[in-house]
Protein backbone atom coordinates (compact mmCIF):
# COMPACT_ATOMS: atom_id res chain seq x y z
CA UNK A 1 0.00 0.00 0.00
CA UNK A 2 2.79 2.55 0.26
CA UNK A 3 4.19 1.64 -2.19
CA UNK A 4 1.35 2.18 -4.55
CA UNK A 5 0.83 5.74 -2.31
CA UNK A 6 4.93 6.58 -3.43
CA UNK A 7 4.47 5.53 -6.51
CA UNK A 8 1.66 8.02 -7.64
CA UNK A 9 3.02 11.13 -5.42
CA UNK A 10 5.82 10.55 -8.18
CA UNK A 11 3.73 10.28 -10.69
CA UNK A 12 1.86 13.36 -9.96
CA UNK A 13 5.11 15.32 -9.39
CA UNK A 14 6.13 14.19 -12.91
CA UNK A 15 3.16 15.73 -14.50
CA UNK A 16 2.92 19.17 -12.43
CA UNK A 17 6.21 19.48 -13.45
CA UNK A 18 6.09 18.95 -17.00
CA UNK A 19 3.26 21.50 -17.03
CA UNK A 20 4.98 24.14 -15.44
CA UNK A 21 7.87 23.69 -18.08
CA UNK A 22 5.71 23.57 -20.91
CA UNK A 23 4.19 27.04 -19.49
CA UNK A 24 7.13 28.78 -18.43
CA UNK A 25 9.75 27.67 -20.84
CA UNK A 26 10.88 31.26 -22.28
CA UNK A 27 11.20 32.20 -18.20
CA UNK A 28 14.53 31.89 -17.27
CA UNK A 29 14.87 29.00 -14.47
CA UNK A 30 14.95 30.02 -10.83
CA UNK A 31 18.60 30.42 -9.02
CA UNK A 32 17.89 27.60 -6.69
CA UNK A 33 17.50 24.82 -9.70
CA UNK A 34 20.20 23.27 -11.64
CA UNK A 35 20.13 24.82 -15.17
CA UNK A 36 21.23 22.79 -18.58
CA UNK A 37 24.67 23.51 -19.92
CA UNK A 38 22.92 25.63 -22.35
CA UNK A 39 21.39 28.15 -20.50
CA UNK A 40 23.96 28.27 -17.88
CA UNK A 41 26.58 29.37 -20.66
CA UNK A 42 24.02 32.36 -21.37
CA UNK A 43 23.24 33.45 -17.13
CA UNK A 44 27.27 33.34 -16.45
CA UNK A 45 30.42 35.18 -18.04
CA UNK A 46 30.37 35.56 -22.09
CA UNK A 47 33.06 33.46 -23.45
CA UNK A 48 36.04 34.65 -25.42
CA UNK A 49 36.18 35.22 -29.69
CA UNK A 50 37.07 32.28 -31.47
CA UNK A 51 38.85 31.00 -34.22
CA UNK A 52 37.35 31.43 -37.67
CA UNK A 53 36.24 28.07 -38.06
CA UNK A 54 34.37 28.15 -34.71
CA UNK A 55 32.17 31.47 -36.37
CA UNK A 56 30.01 28.95 -38.22
CA UNK A 57 28.76 26.32 -35.97
CA UNK A 58 26.28 23.99 -37.18
CA UNK A 59 22.51 24.27 -36.28
CA UNK A 60 21.75 22.59 -32.64
CA UNK A 61 20.03 19.11 -33.02
CA UNK A 62 15.92 19.04 -31.37
CA UNK A 63 16.29 17.96 -27.03
CA UNK A 64 14.90 14.85 -25.88
CA UNK A 65 12.55 15.94 -23.28
CA UNK A 66 13.12 13.00 -21.40
CA UNK A 67 16.97 13.05 -21.33
CA UNK A 68 19.37 15.22 -19.56
CA UNK A 69 22.19 15.84 -21.72
CA UNK A 70 24.37 18.48 -19.50
CA UNK A 71 25.04 15.61 -16.89
CA UNK A 72 24.46 12.45 -19.10
CA UNK A 73 22.08 11.22 -16.89
CA UNK A 74 18.88 8.95 -18.02
CA UNK A 75 15.57 8.34 -15.63
CA UNK A 76 14.10 4.94 -15.78
CA UNK A 77 10.03 6.06 -15.74
CA UNK A 78 9.52 2.31 -14.21
CA UNK A 79 12.26 1.18 -11.84
CA UNK A 80 13.05 4.85 -10.90
CA UNK A 81 17.09 4.40 -11.04
CA UNK A 82 19.29 6.82 -12.83
CA UNK A 83 22.08 5.39 -15.42
CA UNK A 84 25.30 7.60 -16.45
CA UNK A 85 26.84 7.19 -19.38
CA UNK A 86 30.43 7.66 -19.91
CA UNK A 87 32.21 9.96 -22.75
CA UNK A 88 35.58 9.36 -23.49
CA UNK A 89 37.68 12.84 -24.27
CA UNK A 90 41.08 13.27 -26.00
CA UNK A 91 43.12 16.68 -24.89
CA UNK A 92 44.12 18.34 -28.16
CA UNK A 93 48.57 18.24 -27.66
CA UNK A 94 51.44 18.76 -30.04
CA UNK A 95 53.10 16.23 -31.19
CA UNK A 96 55.36 14.85 -34.24
CA UNK A 97 53.55 13.44 -36.95
CA UNK A 98 55.80 11.42 -39.70
CA UNK A 99 54.19 10.06 -43.33
CA UNK A 100 56.03 7.57 -45.34
CA UNK A 101 55.16 6.02 -48.91
CA UNK A 102 56.99 2.47 -49.33
CA UNK A 103 58.08 1.66 -53.08
CA UNK A 104 59.92 -1.57 -54.21
CA UNK A 105 62.92 -1.06 -56.34
CA UNK A 106 65.94 -2.88 -57.61
CA UNK A 107 69.78 -1.74 -57.29
CA UNK A 108 71.46 -0.89 -60.12
CA UNK A 109 75.15 0.88 -60.34
CA UNK A 110 74.73 4.21 -61.08
CA UNK A 111 78.08 3.29 -63.54
CA UNK A 112 77.10 1.05 -65.82
CA UNK A 113 78.31 0.78 -69.28
CA UNK A 114 76.79 -1.79 -71.68
CA UNK A 115 78.22 -3.24 -74.24
CA UNK A 116 77.40 -4.24 -78.19
CA UNK A 117 79.13 -4.42 -81.31
CA UNK A 118 78.75 -1.20 -83.69
CA UNK A 119 81.33 -2.01 -86.06
CA UNK A 120 81.69 0.12 -89.14
CA UNK A 121 82.03 -2.10 -92.04
CA UNK A 122 82.56 -5.96 -90.53
CA UNK A 123 79.72 -7.89 -89.64
CA UNK A 124 80.17 -11.58 -89.25
CA UNK A 125 80.55 -11.51 -85.57
CA UNK A 126 82.07 -15.31 -84.54
CA UNK A 127 82.07 -15.78 -80.69
CA UNK A 128 85.89 -17.89 -80.05
CA UNK A 129 85.03 -17.12 -76.18
CA UNK A 130 83.50 -14.99 -73.33
CA UNK A 131 84.05 -14.64 -69.63
CA UNK A 132 80.78 -16.06 -67.74
CA UNK A 133 78.19 -13.91 -66.10
CA UNK A 134 79.44 -11.96 -62.71
CA UNK A 135 83.07 -12.12 -63.28
CA UNK A 136 84.66 -9.30 -61.43
CA UNK A 137 87.16 -7.56 -64.20
CA UNK A 138 89.66 -4.55 -64.46
CA UNK A 139 89.80 -2.16 -66.65
CA UNK A 140 91.11 -3.37 -70.13
CA UNK A 141 90.50 -7.11 -69.24
CA UNK A 142 89.32 -8.82 -72.38
CA UNK A 143 85.88 -9.64 -72.12
CA UNK A 144 84.80 -11.30 -75.77
CA UNK A 145 86.96 -12.49 -78.33
CA UNK A 146 85.68 -12.73 -81.80
CA UNK A 147 87.11 -14.80 -84.54
CA UNK A 148 89.01 -12.38 -86.99
CA UNK A 149 90.50 -14.57 -89.96
CA UNK A 150 88.19 -13.27 -92.32
CA UNK A 151 88.49 -9.51 -91.61
CA UNK A 152 92.08 -10.06 -92.17
CA UNK A 153 92.53 -11.45 -95.33
CA UNK A 154 89.82 -9.08 -96.55
CA UNK A 155 92.11 -6.30 -94.99
CA UNK A 156 94.96 -8.02 -97.08
CA UNK A 157 93.21 -7.01 -100.36
CA UNK A 158 92.09 -3.82 -99.60
CA UNK A 159 95.81 -3.47 -99.09
CA UNK A 160 97.05 -5.34 -102.38
CA UNK A 161 94.55 -2.74 -104.43
CA UNK A 162 95.96 0.46 -102.82
CA UNK A 163 98.74 0.69 -105.44
CA UNK A 164 96.62 0.94 -108.32
CA UNK A 165 94.12 3.23 -107.44
CA UNK A 166 96.63 5.65 -106.61
CA UNK A 167 98.05 5.37 -110.32
CA UNK A 168 94.17 5.73 -111.78
CA UNK A 169 93.93 8.79 -109.74
CA UNK A 170 97.20 10.16 -110.62
CA UNK A 171 96.00 9.46 -114.58
CA UNK A 172 92.90 11.42 -113.93
CA UNK A 173 94.70 13.98 -112.94
CA UNK A 174 96.63 14.71 -115.51
CA UNK A 175 94.32 14.44 -118.29
CA UNK A 176 92.25 16.96 -116.12
CA UNK A 177 95.08 19.30 -116.05
CA UNK A 178 96.02 18.53 -120.00
CA UNK A 179 92.38 19.06 -120.77
CA UNK A 180 91.90 22.57 -118.39
CA UNK A 181 95.25 23.76 -120.69
CA UNK A 182 93.55 22.65 -123.91
CA UNK A 183 90.09 23.17 -123.97
CA UNK A 184 90.71 26.87 -123.94
CA UNK A 185 93.11 27.11 -127.23
CA UNK A 186 91.03 24.29 -129.06
CA UNK A 187 87.62 26.76 -128.51
CA UNK A 188 89.46 29.47 -129.77
CA UNK A 189 90.64 27.69 -133.07
CA UNK A 190 87.63 26.31 -133.70
CA UNK A 191 86.14 29.68 -133.50
CA UNK A 192 88.42 31.35 -135.88
CA UNK A 193 88.36 28.53 -138.26
CA UNK A 194 84.48 29.35 -138.37
CA UNK A 195 85.37 33.16 -138.72
CA UNK A 196 87.73 32.68 -141.66
CA UNK A 197 85.33 30.28 -143.32
CA UNK A 198 82.53 32.80 -143.14
CA UNK A 199 84.83 35.80 -144.35
CA UNK A 200 86.40 33.66 -147.13
CA UNK A 201 82.45 32.21 -148.51
CA UNK A 202 81.83 35.93 -147.93
CA UNK A 203 84.41 37.60 -150.46
CA UNK A 204 84.13 34.71 -152.34
CA UNK A 205 80.45 35.81 -153.12
CA UNK A 206 81.30 39.23 -153.02
CA UNK A 207 84.34 40.00 -155.07
CA UNK A 208 86.48 36.72 -156.02
CA UNK A 209 83.73 34.98 -158.26
CA UNK A 210 82.30 38.53 -160.13
CA UNK A 211 85.47 39.39 -160.71
CA UNK A 212 86.66 35.81 -162.13
CA UNK A 213 83.37 35.04 -164.34
CA UNK A 214 84.00 38.74 -165.64
CA UNK A 215 87.95 38.06 -166.43
CA UNK A 216 86.76 34.73 -168.04
CA UNK A 217 84.30 36.96 -170.47
CA UNK A 218 87.11 39.48 -170.82
CA UNK A 219 89.86 37.13 -171.64
CA UNK A 220 87.55 35.82 -174.24
CA UNK A 221 86.53 38.89 -175.59
CA UNK A 222 90.23 40.09 -175.57
CA UNK A 223 91.92 37.36 -177.42
CA UNK A 224 88.43 37.63 -180.15
CA UNK A 225 89.59 40.91 -180.57
CA UNK A 226 93.10 39.95 -180.84
CA UNK A 227 92.04 37.76 -184.17
CA UNK A 228 89.72 40.64 -185.45
CA UNK A 229 92.75 43.08 -185.43
CA UNK A 230 95.24 40.08 -187.13
CA UNK A 231 92.50 39.43 -189.69
CA UNK A 232 92.05 43.12 -190.53
CA UNK A 233 95.92 43.23 -190.62
CA UNK A 234 96.36 40.26 -193.05
CA UNK A 235 93.26 41.36 -195.15
CA UNK A 236 94.80 44.51 -195.28
CA UNK A 237 98.00 43.09 -196.60
CA UNK A 238 96.71 41.31 -199.33
CA UNK A 239 95.13 43.84 -200.75
CA UNK A 240 97.97 45.90 -200.95
CA UNK A 241 100.14 42.95 -202.06
CA UNK A 242 97.97 42.35 -204.95
CA UNK A 243 97.69 45.63 -206.58
CA UNK A 244 101.27 45.47 -207.48
CA UNK A 245 100.74 42.00 -209.26
CA UNK A 246 103.86 41.30 -208.15
CA UNK A 247 104.48 38.81 -205.35
CA UNK A 248 107.73 38.93 -203.60
CA UNK A 249 109.41 36.87 -200.90
CA UNK A 250 109.21 39.41 -198.41
CA UNK A 251 106.02 40.04 -199.15
CA UNK A 252 105.10 36.35 -198.77
CA UNK A 253 106.85 36.15 -195.40
CA UNK A 254 104.87 38.87 -193.85
CA UNK A 255 102.07 37.27 -195.51
CA UNK A 256 102.90 33.90 -193.85
CA UNK A 257 103.63 35.62 -190.40
CA UNK A 258 100.23 37.47 -190.29
CA UNK A 259 98.36 34.07 -191.74
CA UNK A 260 99.64 32.31 -188.92
CA UNK A 261 99.26 34.82 -186.39
CA UNK A 262 95.46 34.92 -187.20
CA UNK A 263 95.76 31.58 -186.49
CA UNK A 264 97.07 31.52 -183.43
CA UNK A 265 94.38 34.30 -182.22
CA UNK A 266 91.83 31.76 -183.29
CA UNK A 267 93.45 28.86 -181.62
CA UNK A 268 93.59 31.24 -178.49
CA UNK A 269 90.27 32.31 -179.07
CA UNK A 270 89.07 28.67 -179.09
CA UNK A 271 91.14 27.93 -175.99
CA UNK A 272 89.61 30.91 -174.55
CA UNK A 273 86.40 30.36 -175.11
CA UNK A 274 86.63 26.54 -173.62
CA UNK A 275 88.31 27.89 -170.36
CA UNK A 276 85.76 30.40 -169.89
CA UNK A 277 83.05 28.21 -170.17
CA UNK A 278 84.65 25.44 -167.43
CA UNK A 279 85.44 28.66 -165.25
CA UNK A 280 81.98 29.58 -165.49
CA UNK A 281 80.21 26.54 -165.82
CA UNK A 282 82.35 24.21 -163.75
CA UNK A 283 85.12 25.77 -161.70
CA UNK A 284 83.56 28.80 -160.02
CA UNK A 285 80.43 26.83 -159.06
CA UNK A 286 83.02 24.20 -157.46
CA UNK A 287 84.81 26.86 -155.35
CA UNK A 288 81.43 28.27 -154.42
CA UNK A 289 80.05 24.73 -153.50
CA UNK A 290 83.37 23.73 -151.36
CA UNK A 291 83.66 27.01 -149.39
CA UNK A 292 79.53 26.60 -148.77
CA UNK A 293 80.68 23.52 -147.81
CA UNK A 294 83.46 24.55 -145.95
CA UNK A 295 81.96 27.19 -143.99
CA UNK A 296 78.77 24.62 -143.17
CA UNK A 297 81.57 22.20 -141.72
CA UNK A 298 83.06 24.66 -139.88
CA UNK A 299 79.97 26.18 -138.07
CA UNK A 300 78.77 22.64 -137.46
CA UNK A 301 82.84 21.74 -135.43
CA UNK A 302 82.59 25.10 -133.68
CA UNK A 303 79.12 24.30 -132.23
CA UNK A 304 80.50 20.43 -131.43
CA UNK A 305 83.23 22.12 -129.66
CA UNK A 306 81.50 24.56 -128.18
CA UNK A 307 79.53 21.82 -126.30
CA UNK A 308 81.68 19.13 -126.70
CA UNK A 309 85.24 20.44 -125.58
CA UNK A 310 83.50 21.76 -122.35
CA UNK A 311 81.65 18.84 -121.58
CA UNK A 312 85.22 16.91 -121.94
CA UNK A 313 86.67 18.96 -119.40
CA UNK A 314 83.73 18.50 -117.00
CA UNK A 315 83.57 14.76 -117.30
CA UNK A 316 87.52 14.98 -116.90
CA UNK A 317 87.04 16.89 -113.44
CA UNK A 318 84.01 14.38 -112.57
CA UNK A 319 86.38 11.95 -113.50
CA UNK A 320 89.07 12.90 -111.35
CA UNK A 321 86.44 13.82 -108.45
CA UNK A 322 85.06 10.16 -108.58
CA UNK A 323 89.07 8.61 -108.45
CA UNK A 324 89.48 10.93 -105.89
CA UNK A 325 86.51 9.92 -103.41
CA UNK A 326 87.22 6.11 -104.42
CA UNK A 327 90.70 6.51 -102.97
CA UNK A 328 89.65 8.26 -100.04
CA UNK A 329 86.92 5.69 -100.09
CA UNK A 330 88.60 2.93 -100.21
CA UNK A 331 91.85 4.74 -97.42
CA UNK A 332 88.47 4.97 -95.24
CA UNK A 333 87.57 1.35 -95.99
CA UNK A 334 90.31 -0.02 -95.00
CA UNK A 335 90.81 1.97 -91.90
CA UNK A 336 87.63 1.11 -90.26
CA UNK A 337 88.41 -2.49 -91.45
CA UNK A 338 91.62 -2.24 -89.39
CA UNK A 339 89.76 -0.87 -86.29
CA UNK A 340 87.09 -3.32 -87.25
CA UNK A 341 89.64 -5.88 -85.93
CA UNK A 342 90.75 -4.18 -83.19
CA UNK A 343 87.31 -3.90 -82.03
CA UNK A 344 86.62 -7.71 -82.29
CA UNK A 345 88.39 -8.38 -79.18
CA UNK A 346 86.02 -6.72 -76.32
CA UNK A 347 87.59 -4.99 -73.48
CA UNK A 348 86.40 -3.96 -69.96
CA UNK A 349 85.61 0.37 -69.92
CA UNK A 350 86.39 0.62 -66.55
CA UNK A 351 86.23 -1.51 -63.00
CA UNK A 352 83.04 -3.70 -61.93
CA UNK A 353 81.42 -6.67 -62.09
CA UNK A 354 80.00 -8.62 -65.84
CA UNK A 355 76.32 -9.24 -66.03
CA UNK A 356 74.96 -10.45 -69.03
CA UNK A 357 72.66 -8.65 -71.44
CA UNK A 358 71.01 -5.11 -71.15
CA UNK A 359 69.17 -3.89 -67.60
CA UNK A 360 65.48 -2.50 -68.39
CA UNK A 361 64.60 -0.74 -65.01
CA UNK A 362 66.93 -2.79 -62.89
CA UNK A 363 65.62 -6.31 -64.46
CA UNK A 364 68.21 -7.95 -66.49
CA UNK A 365 65.74 -8.59 -69.27
CA UNK A 366 68.41 -10.17 -71.61
CA UNK A 367 70.46 -12.22 -70.14
CA UNK A 368 68.83 -15.79 -71.60
CA UNK A 369 68.97 -14.77 -74.63
CA UNK A 370 72.54 -13.65 -75.16
CA UNK A 371 73.98 -16.20 -72.93
CA UNK A 372 73.26 -18.68 -75.73
CA UNK A 373 75.15 -16.56 -78.31
CA UNK A 374 78.04 -16.22 -76.27
CA UNK A 375 79.18 -19.23 -75.97
CA UNK A 376 82.19 -20.59 -78.36
CA UNK A 377 80.59 -20.85 -82.33
CA UNK A 378 78.00 -18.34 -80.99
CA UNK A 379 76.98 -15.18 -83.47
CA UNK A 380 76.32 -12.39 -81.59
CA UNK A 381 74.34 -9.56 -83.46
CA UNK A 382 75.05 -5.90 -84.85
CA UNK A 383 73.82 -2.93 -81.83
CA UNK A 384 72.66 -6.00 -79.72
CA UNK A 385 73.78 -5.31 -76.32
CA UNK A 386 75.30 -8.90 -74.79
CA UNK A 387 76.99 -7.34 -71.67
CA UNK A 388 76.77 -4.56 -69.13
CA UNK A 389 79.90 -4.31 -66.66
CA UNK A 390 78.47 -2.56 -63.58
CA UNK A 391 80.73 -0.51 -61.15
CA UNK A 392 78.82 -2.00 -57.77
CA UNK A 393 80.67 0.97 -55.75
CA UNK A 394 78.20 3.76 -56.19
CA UNK A 395 74.78 1.95 -56.04
CA UNK A 396 71.29 3.75 -56.40
CA UNK A 397 67.91 1.82 -56.11
CA UNK A 398 65.49 2.04 -59.40
CA UNK A 399 62.06 2.36 -58.24
CA UNK A 400 58.38 1.55 -59.73
CA UNK A 401 56.05 4.01 -58.54
CA UNK A 402 52.73 4.02 -58.90
CA UNK A 403 50.28 6.67 -59.92
CA UNK A 404 48.61 7.08 -56.26
CA UNK A 405 52.36 6.98 -54.57
CA UNK A 406 53.93 9.55 -57.00
CA UNK A 407 51.68 12.69 -55.87
CA UNK A 408 53.64 12.46 -52.65
CA UNK A 409 57.18 11.96 -53.91
CA UNK A 410 59.70 14.75 -54.36
CA UNK A 411 63.10 14.83 -55.50
CA UNK A 412 65.46 15.31 -51.87
CA UNK A 413 63.38 13.34 -49.92
CA UNK A 414 65.02 10.85 -47.10
CA UNK A 415 64.57 7.24 -48.07
CA UNK A 416 65.25 4.55 -45.57
CA UNK A 417 65.87 1.37 -47.52
CA UNK A 418 65.46 -2.50 -46.61
CA UNK A 419 67.55 -5.25 -48.52
CA UNK A 420 65.33 -8.34 -49.50
CA UNK A 421 68.45 -10.25 -48.68
CA UNK A 422 69.21 -8.59 -45.60
CA UNK A 423 66.43 -7.13 -43.92
CA UNK A 424 68.57 -6.06 -40.85
CA UNK A 425 70.94 -3.84 -42.95
CA UNK A 426 70.60 -0.13 -42.16
CA UNK A 427 70.61 1.84 -45.21
CA UNK A 428 69.66 5.41 -46.09
CA UNK A 429 69.44 7.11 -49.22
CA UNK A 430 67.55 10.40 -50.63
CA UNK A 431 65.56 10.56 -54.29
CA UNK A 432 67.22 11.72 -57.15
CA UNK A 433 64.92 11.87 -59.78
CA UNK A 434 61.50 11.23 -61.09
CA UNK A 435 59.82 10.34 -64.18
CA UNK A 436 56.55 11.52 -64.40
CA UNK A 437 56.36 9.50 -67.84
CA UNK A 438 54.31 6.26 -67.26
CA UNK A 439 55.85 3.41 -69.00
CA UNK A 440 53.29 0.35 -70.39
CA UNK A 441 52.41 -0.86 -67.31
CA UNK A 442 50.81 2.57 -65.95
CA UNK A 443 54.18 2.46 -63.22
CA UNK A 444 56.44 5.46 -63.25
CA UNK A 445 60.23 5.46 -62.58
CA UNK A 446 62.20 7.10 -60.09
CA UNK A 447 66.07 6.95 -58.51
CA UNK A 448 67.04 6.72 -54.70
CA UNK A 449 70.89 7.73 -54.36
CA UNK A 450 71.99 5.34 -51.61
CA UNK A 451 74.53 5.92 -49.16
CA UNK A 452 75.73 2.94 -47.31
CA UNK A 453 75.54 2.96 -43.65
CA UNK A 454 76.18 -0.60 -42.75
CA UNK A 455 79.45 -1.33 -43.62
CA UNK A 456 78.32 -5.11 -43.63
CA UNK A 457 75.54 -4.77 -46.11
CA UNK A 458 76.56 -6.34 -49.78
CA UNK A 459 74.56 -4.26 -52.56
CA UNK A 460 74.73 -5.51 -55.86
CA UNK A 461 72.83 -4.74 -58.95
CA UNK A 462 69.73 -6.92 -59.40
CA UNK A 463 69.54 -7.29 -55.46
CA UNK A 464 65.39 -5.83 -53.90
CA UNK A 465 65.00 -4.01 -52.12
CA UNK A 466 61.93 -1.44 -50.51
CA UNK A 467 62.12 1.96 -49.66
CA UNK A 468 60.50 3.66 -47.02
CA UNK A 469 60.21 7.48 -48.12
CA UNK A 470 59.47 10.36 -45.79
CA UNK A 471 57.02 12.57 -47.69
CA UNK A 472 55.61 14.71 -44.55
CA UNK A 473 57.07 15.86 -41.41
CA UNK A 474 56.32 18.09 -38.56
CA UNK A 475 57.41 17.81 -35.38
CA UNK A 476 55.09 20.30 -33.63
CA UNK A 477 51.66 19.21 -35.30
CA UNK A 478 48.72 19.99 -32.93
CA UNK A 479 47.41 15.89 -33.07
CA UNK A 480 43.94 14.32 -32.57
CA UNK A 481 42.96 10.77 -32.75
CA UNK A 482 41.50 10.18 -37.07
CA UNK A 483 38.75 8.44 -34.75
CA UNK A 484 37.66 11.71 -33.53
CA UNK A 485 36.86 13.58 -37.07
CA UNK A 486 33.42 12.85 -38.50
CA UNK A 487 32.76 13.83 -42.22
CA UNK A 488 29.29 15.55 -43.36
CA UNK A 489 30.05 16.33 -47.20
CA UNK A 490 33.23 18.10 -47.77
CA UNK A 491 32.97 19.16 -43.58
CA UNK A 492 35.21 17.86 -41.02
CA UNK A 493 33.92 17.98 -37.62
CA UNK A 494 35.08 17.01 -33.95
CA UNK A 495 32.54 17.00 -30.83
CA UNK A 496 34.06 18.95 -27.92
CA UNK A 497 33.61 17.88 -24.51
CA UNK A 498 30.05 18.85 -23.18
CA UNK A 499 28.54 18.05 -26.72
CA UNK A 500 28.69 21.24 -28.69
CA UNK A 501 30.60 20.35 -32.76
CA UNK A 502 32.84 22.25 -34.19
CA UNK A 503 34.25 22.58 -38.11
CA UNK A 504 37.94 21.87 -38.34
CA UNK A 505 40.26 22.02 -41.19
CA UNK A 506 42.71 18.09 -41.12
CA UNK A 507 46.15 17.90 -42.74
CA UNK A 508 47.90 15.00 -43.14
CA UNK A 509 47.10 11.53 -41.41
CA UNK A 510 49.55 8.71 -39.78
CA UNK A 511 49.80 5.90 -36.99
CA UNK A 512 46.19 7.21 -36.65
CA UNK A 513 46.37 10.22 -35.69
CA UNK A 514 45.69 13.35 -37.91
CA UNK A 515 46.82 16.86 -38.09
CA UNK A 516 44.79 20.17 -37.02
CA UNK A 517 45.44 22.72 -39.26
CA UNK A 518 42.37 25.05 -37.92
CA UNK A 519 39.77 25.21 -35.74
CA UNK A 520 41.31 23.55 -32.63
CA UNK A 521 43.98 24.85 -29.95
CA UNK A 522 46.38 23.07 -27.44
CA UNK A 523 44.23 22.21 -24.55
CA UNK A 524 40.82 22.19 -25.91
CA UNK A 525 39.12 18.54 -25.49
CA UNK A 526 36.99 16.50 -27.60
CA UNK A 527 35.14 13.56 -27.30
CA UNK A 528 36.95 10.59 -29.40
CA UNK A 529 33.78 8.56 -30.90
CA UNK A 530 32.05 11.37 -33.50
CA UNK A 531 28.72 10.70 -33.07
CA UNK A 532 26.59 9.93 -36.00
CA UNK A 533 25.21 13.42 -38.25
CA UNK A 534 21.38 12.11 -37.05
CA UNK A 535 22.51 12.07 -33.17
CA UNK A 536 24.97 14.80 -33.01
CA UNK A 537 24.26 16.94 -30.21
CA UNK A 538 23.58 20.93 -30.08
CA UNK A 539 26.68 22.81 -30.66
CA UNK A 540 27.15 26.32 -28.65
CA UNK A 541 27.34 29.86 -29.89
CA UNK A 542 31.10 30.07 -29.88
CA UNK A 543 30.61 33.78 -28.49
CA UNK A 544 29.12 31.79 -25.42
CA UNK A 545 31.12 29.10 -25.68
CA UNK A 546 33.37 29.09 -22.76
CA UNK A 547 37.10 27.15 -22.84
Amino acid sequence: MRLSLNFTLILLLTLAVGSVLNAEEAKPAPKNKKAAPKVEAKEGKKAPKKEAAEKNPLPPKKEDGNKDKADGKDEDQEGGKTEEKEVKTHKVEKGPIEVTVKVSGIIEGKKSTPLAMDLLRWADLLVVKSVPHGTEVKKGNVLVELDTRTLRKKIEELEMGMPLKHLDLEAARLNLETLQKTTPIALEKARKAKMQAEEDFAYFEDVSRPMREKDAEQDVKQVREYLAYAEEELNQLRKMYEADDLTEETEEIILRRAENTVNDYRWMLEQSEERSRRTLNTLIPREHESLQRSLLETQLNWRANEKSLPDALKKAELEFRAKTHEMVESEKSLEEHRRDLDALTVRAPHDGIVYLGMSQRGKWTTASTVERKLIPGGKLTMREIFMTVVDPSNPELILSISENQLADLEVGQAAAVKLTSDPEAEISGKVASLSRVPYADNTFSGVIQLSKGDPDAVLFPGMKAEAEITVYKNPGALLIPSKAVKKEGEKEIVTLKGGAERVIETGRASDGNVEVLKGLKVGEEIELSAKPADDAPEKADPKEEKK
